[in-house]
């Protein structure tokens, strides 16, 4: 799949020539295509929906600047940027809601919804093969789905365009509901046309398990735990999902679109052209997470894993008493620096040096790069390249892992007070972990305790992963003010979190400016 989004500069030009009158210096390229004459053929319609694809790879989606609204406005991650307005971010605070990297989350998001919503206008009247046909539909609604879901989780009342627009539309206000109405019948109306599967040069489409988890995610967000939990069962029993034996094969280049993976978005290496600018000519189409998330003296360090992250994985041992492999998996740290539940101990006598480009930590720390023996780094994503090759990695990113649809289906059955049904789901996880079952370990827990132990469950197995701050959503820690001064000692950023306010980001004051139906989020 990763080759099909190469083309998507066709039909950026699509977009171009939407709605705009021209005068005599204002005049149409004659060998680029018009939106008229563009959607003519079945090689049109799937170049559209490749277009649509190629959305999730601006840098306001997930190739960049989507790591900040969620990893690092997390009590897993904060920012030591030297722009400020990034550390800001992190800390819930914002004076200019015209920051570059704030309207880009917006602005990209928007126009992979316009170019989905292209082409549920055009295809239809495309003669082509009809299951086809039904089937780029479908994968251009769930796109435009998927970008809404995260646009609701960020925003929550946000302009609902399910029309292709024209530059003097100004689309109506829609409350959260309306726009999770919207999510949820979508994914219910094509969950059932997309295929569980494809063949291997379509590999990274949107598939049927994808659509109904996605659903599932959207029901535990609104607490609709009977209806979250059939889906995830769905998910699950469709049997084409299984954890790889190998944890951090799910943040590398070298095992993608796994058997583990049930939706992720396809970046590639091969370009190493504008990183910024993704429509030019041999544009990247690469991952920026390594360049922004890499320690000083590798990538620019503006976003770093907090040392409570950390500490999840000191906990509890491995059946022989080892350390939790994903900690290794996870994060770049000084294995030699004091154990957290023995101070006067190293953490890890047994790995005095891990190596990280060509150097131990302590060379690393010893360098002008200065690593502290205190820090951490995100280590998923990372890949092991010479530094400056970074804006263009090629690792894909695993939006919805089926670790993350066990733990969501135990948590699910655990609030339907099946607290003991929710024992095998868990334990799959971790036993890949190679950590004691809780059947084993803990058989009788209540409620209430297994609750506790799933939301510590979620940070060690999906950490970094764009999860953590919509899980504290989902379970209303950011609704009340104590739960919010806990999260602040986790990590002090919370410290500037308002109740009511910080939740949701606020709407750009451009958007504003061109559009008077739309109403900023509450306290901003």
């Amino acid at each position: 799949m990763k080759k099909h989004y190469t083309i998507s500069l066709i039909i950026l030009i699509s977009v171009l020539y939407t709605g705009c009158e021209k005068d005599l210096l204002e005049q149409d390229n004659p060998n680029l295509p018009t939106v008229t004459s563009f959607w003519e053929t079945e090689g049109d319609a799937i170049k559209g929906v490749t277009g649509a694809y190629a959305g999730m790879q601006r840098i306001g989606s997930w190739k960049r600047w989507i790591l900040w609204a969620t990893d690092l406005r997390s009590d897993e991650g904060y920012s030591k940027s030297p722009w400020t307005d990034m550390v800001n971010y992190a800390k819930f605070s914002m004076v200019d809601y015209n920051l570059e990297f704030h309207q880009r989350i917006w602005y990209d998001h928007y126009i992979t919804i316009f170019r989905a919503n292209q082409v549920l206008d055009k295809v239809p009247a495309i003669e082509m093969d009809g299951a086809l046909k039904s089937r780029l539909l479908a994968e251009a609604k769930f796109i435009r789905t998927f970008m809404y879901y995260t646009l609701w989780n960020l925003w929550g009342n946000v302009p609902l365009v399910l029309q292709v627009q024209t530059t003097d539309d100004r689309p109506d206000y829609a409350t959260e509901q309306q726009v999770w109405d919207q999510i949820v019948m979508d994914l219910l109306e094509v969950k059932e046309v997309l295929p569980v599967s494809y063949d291997d040069p379509n590999k990274g489409r949107a598939t049927k398990g994808a659509a109904t988890a996605l659903l599932a995610k959207a029901y535990m967000q609104k607490r609709m735990w009977a209806e979250a939990a059939e889906q995830l069962k769905a998910v699950i029993d469709l049997g084409v999902y299984q954890l790889v034996p190998n944890y951090r094969d799910n943040f590398t280049a070298v095992y993608e679109n796994n058997p583990e993976s049930v939706w992720e978005i396809q970046f590639s290496g091969e370009l190493t052209g504008n990183s910024e600018n993704v429509e030019e000519p041999g544009a990247s189409e690469g991952n920026n997470r390594a360049q922004f998330f890499a320690p000083r003296g590798i990538g620019w360090s503006d976003g770093q894993a907090t040392t409570w992250y950390f500490e999840q994985f000191t906990k509890e041992k491995t059946v022989d008493g080892g350390i939790d492999p994903r900690l290794d998996a996870s994060l770049i740290f000084d294995h030699q620096r004091p154990d957290p539940n023995n101070p006067s101990q190293p953490f890890d006598p047994n790995n005095p040096d891990t190596v990280f480009w060509g150097r131990g930590y302590k060379e690393w720390q010893n360098s002008p790069n200065s690593w502290g023996e205190d820090e951490q780094w995100f280590r998923k994503y990372m890949d092991e390249v010479p530094p400056g090759t970074n804006y263009h990695s090629p690792i894909n990113v695993r939006v919805i892992r089926y670790a993350d649809i066990l733990l969501l289906y135990a948590e699910a059955l655990n609030e339907l007070g099946q607290t003991a049904a929710a024992y095998p789901y868990v334990d799959q996880v971790r036993q890949r972990a190679a950590l004691a079952t809780l059947a084993t370990i803990n058989p009788n827990m209540t409620q209430e305790e297994m609750r506790l132990q799933l939301r510590h469950e979620r940070v060690v197995e999906l950490g970094g992963e764009e999860q953590r701050f919509f899980d504290l959503k989902r379970y209303g820690l950011l609704e009340d003010a104590a739960e919010v001064a806990k999260l602040a000692e986790n990590d002090p950023d919370f410290e500037q979190f308002v109740v009511g306010k910080s939740d949701l980001l606020p709407i750009p004051l451009t958007e504003l400016d061109i559009n008077p139906k739309l109403k900023q989020n509450p306290g901003w």
